[in-house]
């Protein structure tokens, strides 16, 4: 787990991780990341142009085991694995049986496989089970324009797009005006809850000048990346000492139906460098952290006639932070020939994602209550993926 000098503990509830979550919208493929090498039917039937190429031997960097080896651009992940703060969850996804990214985005980020079910979020239903750490209006933020669903329920979470800009110019706090505001609403009006958020997050944020907290421990962002930007500003969040509870950000541009060969490895470069820096950075307080990476649906086995693939069903997830178990595949791998395939042309999920979210907030963020997080989920809560 992560070996570098302690530092004070983040101000969360004691026993509780930070999660922060990336979500990889566009339906990520999993086959071409982390690689099957040994099942015959990957290059030999399915993706005879598009396969990554099996590890040499197993000194080979990308090498993970005798069954899955690492995409190339996936390589600055593989000293956190070796280290046991990675782990690979493969044939995952939530059975939800949609291939349109907005409705099954949904359903996933809900937890449920019924658009009839509860339309919060699986986060937001967790997040109502427990405590919160402090009255902080930064108990949960998306580092985005917008409430993702998954924090649908929680109470007044945080939409902010770049810290760096939200807040008030010191001529207008010397006004006085955001005091007028905050009179405004303290009336009962419709939106005096997201409003009082919002200024008590200006207030929060300008105490904790996020602008004087750098990278440490050698760590480099990726330059021009939207992903690396938002991670930095969760980095600094942590950082900062207020007490957030629950990150979430969204790397977009994994709809890869042309050229996947090409495109995903920019996407994976993007990724993996990211997530290596935000270790780095972090140092020892990634023994408080989870980064949680997942996506609304794979893509199909098969390689299209554009050389990319089409929306399929399992997928991928990663798992990163010093209370996971890693250094692991998790997956019980349901083999790619054809009479194998979920609709004869898709990877089946045989570690249902509900099942993983489900042990880490049971391990990692206090306990919950899975029936209620995840409704008429019956699956397993344990597949050890995180330490106790």
């Amino acid at each position: 787990m992560s070996t570098t000098n302690p530092i004070a503990a983040h101000p969360t509830l004691p026993g509780h991780d930070i999660l922060v979550c990336i979500f990889q919208r566009g339906a990520a493929d999993g086959l071409n990341a982390v690689v099957p090498y040994t099942d015959p039917d990957y290059a030999g039937l399915h993706r005879r142009t598009i396969a990554v190429p099996p590890p040499v031997d197993m000194n080979d960097p990308r090498y993970l085991t005798t069954e899955y080896a690492l995409h190339p651009a996936l390589l600055p992940l593989k000293p956190i694995y070796n280290a046991g703060d990675l782990a690979l969850v493969h044939a995952t996804g939530v059975p939800h049986q949609i291939r349109s990214h907005f409705s099954a985005q949904n359903l996933i980020e809900r937890g449920v496989v019924d658009k009839n079910d509860p339309s919060t979020g699986w986060l937001g239903r967790h997040l109502a089970l427990s405590s919160p750490a402090s009255s902080s209006a930064f108990r949960a933020i998306s580092i985005s324009g917008n409430v993702p669903v998954a924090l649908g329920g929680a109470l007044d979470p945080l939409a902010i797009d770049n810290l760096n800009d939200f807040g008030f110019d010191q001529d207008i706090i010397d006004s006085g005006y955001p005091q007028v505001l905050a009179d405004l609403f303290n009336n009962p009006l419709p939106f005096s809850g997201p409003a009082s958020a919002a200024l008590a997050a200006m207030e929060e944020l300008q105490a904790a000048d996020l602008a004087s907290i750098v990278p440490e421990n050698g760590a480099v962002y990726p330059a021009n990346s939207a992903l690396a930007n938002k991670m930095q500003q969760a980095a600094q969040l942590i950082k900062s000492q207020l007490p957030v509870e629950v990150i979430c950000v969204d790397s977009d541009g994994w709809d890869h139906h042309e050229s996947l060969e090409f495109y995903i490895d920019q996407s994976l470069d993007e990724l993996a460098k990211v997530m290596s820096a935000f270790h780095t950075d972090m140092g020892a307080s990634m023994s408080r952290i989870t980064v949680l990476v997942y996506t609304e649906f794979g893509r199909r086995v098969a390689e299209n006639g554009s050389f990319g693939a089409d929306h399929g069903t399992g997928s991928l997830a990663y798992l990163m932070g010093g209370g996971v178990n890693g250094g692991q595949v998790i997956s019980s791998w349901p083999g790619l020939a054809p009479a194998n395939l979920e609709y004869g042309e898709d990877l089946k999920i045989t570690t249902d994602l509900r099942s993983v979210i489900s042990e880490l907030l049971n391990k990692r963020l206090g306990g919950t209550n899975v029936g209620t997080v995840f409704p008429g989920f019956s699956g397993v809560t344990d597949v050890n993926a995180f330490l106790s």
